[in-house]
């Protein structure tokens, strides 16, 4: 039964190789659960790659949870592509989630808004959030967080603070505001920048800043199925495995895990051996997302 490749060059002392070696899993996929929504255009187009291609390029990167089931970091879109193609396991990177090296913060979010102030004012009347005017983005991201504001909207015209109301949770709240501007429109997903920096590089628009979540939140979040919406927590994870290329048929093959996680590790091990693996330290930008 064929294995992933993984190709390259290692790099560093074989001791070190040891201590920095990933650790794949061969998961079931309906034990993944996800901590933010999907891209359903993004899913899609997925599906169709892996179709076509006939391989699993990247895998997830997951922090398993007490009862069996694991916390998807980064790979939403991935599992959910794998979901709909009815596999019954995915090859995930494991990482511990309480390692420092691990950084959680959040993205911001550009959004045109021709209408200067129309998504703002929309918020504001909104149901789900109480809207608290402020000075501006300095005052708002101060005031952010888990006892203060879950989001605030920053536009020519001004600013607002919002906190969950009507009953609604931090992560329905936010599910709800993101559901007033994904609507076509394309969102800019940055992680720093002012709106001035922002409105020069994509034109007139509202910067929507969110509170960062910790880590033990997104696990909570994430083990009760309340979604985060797309795009708002933002993964530092140092040794990512990319371009794994597993099989699609050998992940649908629904041998026994046990048997399938042997064949994984003996496969990594030869490629290891053979110097198949490439680390890079420095970071990277990808131009084939």
């Amino acid at each position: 039964m064929p294995a992933p490749s993984v190709t390259g060059r290692p790099a560093g002392t074989a001791r070190h190789e040891a201590a920095a070696r990933p650790a794949l899993r061969v998961w079931p996929v309906d034990r993944l659960v996800l901590h933010e929504e999907v891209d359903a255009g993004r899913v899609r187009r997925l599906e169709q790659a892996l179709r076509r291609d006939g391989v699993l390029r990247h895998p997830p990167v997951v922090a398993a949870l007490p009862d069996g089931r694991a916390v998807v970091l980064d790979g939403a879109n991935r599992v959910s592509a794998l979901r709909g193609l009815g596999m019954p396991h995915a090859v995930v990177q494991s990482v511990r989630y309480a390692d420092a090296g691990i950084v959680l913060s959040a993205w911001r979010h550009y959004v045109p808004d021709e209408g200067a102030g129309a998504l703002r004012a929309a918020a504001a009347a909104a149901p789900f959030v109480r809207a608290t005017p402020v000075t501006g983005e300095a005052e708002a991201a101060a005031r952010l967080g888990p006892a203060g504001g879950v989001a605030a909207i920053v536009d020519p015209a001004g600013a607002v603070l919002l906190m969950p109301a009507g009953g609604a949770g931090p992560a329905g709240a936010l599910r709800r505001l993101a559901a007033l501007y994904y609507d076509g429109r394309p969102v800019h997903r940055v992680a720093d920048g002012g709106r001035d920096d922002l409105r020069a590089a994509y034109g007139p628009g509202a910067l929507v800043v969110f509170r960062c979540f910790d880590k033990a939140e997104i696990l909570t979040l994430a083990a009760a199925g309340r979604l985060l919406p797309a795009g708002i927590t933002r993964h530092v994870i140092p040794g990512r495995v990319l371009r794994l290329n597993t099989p699609l048929a050998w992940l649908a093959d629904r041998a026994d895990l046990a048997l399938k996680q042997a064949a994984l590790e003996a496969q990594v091990s030869r490629r290891w051996a053979a110097h198949g693996v490439r680390y890079y330290a420095e970071p990277t930008f990808a131009f084939d997302e």
